[in-house]
């Protein structure tokens, strides 16, 4: 009696279902944990004593890993140490004569120290989406000294702001996030896969989207560029009188899996900084690019062509109609733990200065990496002609320009064939080696530059290597060490009165915390 009783009590205040004996609703596959964030503690990870700042594998606040309120504001904090010396012997002979107002100093030590520091408030679930707005800031400050030889020799520091942007998504297409953002303010931006046409931090306006689970990217962007402080290359306060908008589509796996295409159009408005040459250099960049891998082989290749018409930067100071162009082209084949690779590049040159047709290939701002990159002497360092800037650092174009200056299309152009190999020799450690043959498409502006003596194609023969080394086996410490020899070919006797060898050595520390 007194059990009938009590089951009883209990159905009366049971639901209809589970008197019947219905099962309980199931859980939903995923649900929402309350401080998800902090589940691994537990285990060990997370704790205060376990979780020193420079360490990058535990989880804390100022990284990102946890939220700095609520449960999608995140902060993430950054900071880059990079420490740079470079001992080279110019590749400029003239002691006297035509170049007396230019001071020459065969042998040059270059040091430099940059600090940077990234932060940066964003929210969103960002393992699933994009962020759904962000606010990021970048001080640098750039300490240089020497670069003799180079018009900007002596010692000094620049402050200034490396980003400073805000970024908000403007909508999501599918249940698969295909989301659309907008960027405004100082930020860094590649037209293509390899930095050929335009590659800078500027301010500017940029809208972004991913379709169709990432496989497309758009890019439009426009940006009103500043101008470069000469010691440091870095951005001045000073707005440039340069606006360059950019339209690009990546679409990634283009035909076969792991190989993605790039076309994109670049236009450029140049109002000239030098008083006495002066104009508008108006310029509309078409070309497509291509990264990835065929079977075996990694492929890489660029193409562009250039048109409009120059600022009056040209020997004969008077506007010209420009139709330039360029191709570049790598093939590597990975076996074991070496990849050999073979590249060509080649930038079209102008073949008469005085009259009114640019055909010398040059981009609005390059910034790439070529033949060895920051170890290669032709492609890594600046290199002048009294004082003309034949070639700027980490450009392919001898453009015969500074960095600071507006672009010029009539110059020499290049054909360059680049044969190369890298090893990872350690999982720490791995080693790069460059040949590169180079001659100038055309001679006639450098011949105009050299007082009208005739001047050679060849530029010559460069050797290369270097190595980076990871001792944590990650980004956190860096340390790169590698130098060149340059032989010189009859081209540059002609126009630098020599052709003994040059080289150059670097070592790189990068600290990133």
């Amino acid at each position: 009696m007194l059990v009938a009783a009590a089951l009883a009590v209990v159905c009366a205040g049971t639901s209809p279902a589970l008197a019947q004996g219905t099962a309980p609703a199931p859980k939903l596959d995923i649900e929402p944990a309350a401080g998800r964030w902090r589940l691994i503690e537990p285990l060990g990870a997370g704790e205060k004593p376990r979780s020193p700042l420079y360490d990058p594998y535990s989880p804390n606040v100022l990284k990102g890993d946890y939220p700095l309120w609520g449960d999608k504001v995140f902060f993430a904090a950054t900071g880059v140490l990079d420490f740079f010396v470079d001992f080279k012997r110019n590749l400029d002979f003239f002691e006297g004569g035509r170049f007396r107002n230019v001071p020459y100093t065969e042998h040059n030590i270059l040091g430099q120290i940059t600090a940077a520091a990234f932060f940066e408030i964003f929210h969103g679930d960002t393992v699933f989406a994009p962020k759904d707005w962000a606010l990021r800031v970048a001080p640098i400050m750039r300490f240089r000294c020497g670069d003799l030889n180079a018009n900007s020799g002596g010692c000094g520091d620049h402050w200034t702001m490396q980003e400073a942007f805000g970024e908000l998504k403007l909508f999501e297409i599918g249940e698969t996030f295909d989301a659309t953002s907008a960027r405004a303010g100082l930020q860094g931006f590649n037209s293509g896969f390899f930095g050929l046409v335009y590659n800078d931090v500027q301010p500017g306006f940029r809208i972004f989207s991913e379709l169709a689970r990432n496989q497309y990217k758009v890019n439009l962007a426009f940006f009103d560029r500043l101008a470069k402080e000469k010691l440091s290359a870095l951005n001045e306060f000073k707005r440039r009188e340069h606006h360059v908008g950019v339209l690009s589509l990546q679409w990634d796996d283009f035909i076969l899996p792991g190989f993605n295409i790039l076309p994109n159009f670049v236009f450029s408005s140049d109002n000239a900084p030098d008083v006495v040459t002066g104009g508008r250099a108006t310029t509309f960049y078409f070309g497509v690019e291509t990264n990835g891998r065929i079977d075996r082989f990694n492929v890489a290749s660029a193409f562009y062509w250039v048109t409009g018409h120059t600022a009056h930067n040209t020997p004969n100071r008077l506007a010209q109609e420009i139709s330039a162009g360029m191709a570049f082209v790598q093939a590597a084949y990975p076996i074991a733990f070496m990849t050999p690779r073979l590249a060509v590049a080649y930038a079209t040159g102008d073949h008469d200065v005085q009259d009114r047709h640019a055909g010398g290939f040059d981009s609005v701002f390059d910034n790439t990496a070529f033949a060895g990159g920051q170890f290669s002497y032709l492609f890594g360092e600046k290199i002048q002609l009294g004082a003309t800037t034949v070639l700027r650092g980490n450009s392919v174009f001898p453009s015969l320009r500074g960095a600071n200056a507006t672009s010029q299309y009539v110059n020499p152009g290049v054909f360059a064939i680049n044969p190369g190999i890298d090893m990872a020799l350690t999982p720490k450690t791995t080693f790069e080696a460059n040949y590169a043959y180079v001659r100038f498409d055309k001679t006639e502006p450098l011949r105009a530059a050299a007082g009208n003596r005739d001047v050679s194609n060849v530029v010559g023969h460069e050797l290369n290597a270097g190595v980076a080394w990871r001792p944590l086996l990650n980004e956190q410490v860096i340390l790169f060490a590698g130098g060149a020899v340059f032989l010189p070919g009859q081209g540059i006797k002609d126009t630098f009165n020599n052709d003994d060898p040059v080289y150059k050595t670097i070592v790189r520390l990068v600290l990133t915390f």
